[in-house]
């Protein structure tokens, strides 16, 4: 399988977290299987052009379709480090890693459809503002007039995008919550236990920052989702600084 490219030379990550999962199980080829149908679906879900200039009006939503990508490779690359890091098959790391699954099969076209419209939008602005007046750019704005939302259904949609998120890393963060709770099946290390820690902490920053976002637009309305989205700018922002915390923070703790 293609995972075998990712998979590290090392038994041992930077941080000094022993790989215990580098053989791979059944549970992860199966997960692999589920993101690649996502993926998948992300592509189907798009009719195929029938005349040259439906082709030209299609490129205009590889901005969102790039946004979708590279969340789910995220997502992805978080749910490989953890079996990576613990290789659990566990009942309690099955079940949520079920649960996971279904919650991504489910968020693929709430979220595939927030970010074809908001990507599309953003690269038509792009091409009128240097000047293209194609007609595949007029179609392309034409469609966009016409699926705008109303305050309520940016309402909706911003809820379905952060809930989606929000399960999903909250799942990723029990997962880690039962892994620290077998430490000692584990042996894990005493550096291993905080990296843990640190790993349950990042993704309650996340859980808590797709919170903020849903009560934005819960407490006021639609006319705030376009702050609401902005909120996840702060994972670019908040994680790189716990993890800088984190890292100086160990150094101390574990001299």
């Amino acid at each position: 399988m293609a995972k075998k490219f990712f998979i590290p030379k090392n038994d041992t990550s930077a941080e000094g977290f022993r790989y215990r999962g580098m053989a791979g199980s059944r549970l992860e080829n199966l997960t692999d299987a589920i993101f690649g149908f996502a993926i998948t679906l992300l592509v189907i879900a798009s009719q195929v052009p029938t005349t040259y200039m439906e082709l030209q009006a299609s490129m205009y939503s590889f901005l969102g379709f790039i946004f979708c990508i590279m969340l789910l490779l995220g997502l992805w690359d978080n749910h490989n480090s953890f079996f990576l890091h613990f290789g659990l098959q566990d009942k309690t790391t099955k079940i949520l890693n079920f649960l996971f699954l279904f919650v991504l099969l489910f968020y693929i076209y709430p979220l595939k459809y927030l970010f074809s419209f908001l990507g599309t939008r953003i690269y038509a602005q792009v091409k009128i503002a240097m000047g293209d007046r194609s007609e595949a750019l007029l179609k392309v704005v034409d469609s966009i007039n016409n699926a705008a939302l109303d305050s309520g259904q940016w309402v909706d949609i911003m809820l379905r995008f952060g809930l989606g998120l929000f399960l999903m890393y909250l799942l990723l963060l029990l997962m880690h919550v039962n892994a620290y709770r077998k430490s000692s099946y584990l042996r894990l290390s005493e550096e291993e236990r905080y990296i843990t820690r640190t790993f349950i902490q990042a993704y309650g920053i996340l859980v808590g920052i797709c919170t903020l976002s849903m009560g934005i637009v819960l407490i006021f309305g639609g006319g705030s989702a376009a702050v609401a989205g902005m909120v996840y700018i702060l994972v670019g922002i908040i994680l790189p600084l716990h993890r800088k915390f984190r890292r100086k923070r160990m150094t101390k703790t574990l001299v």
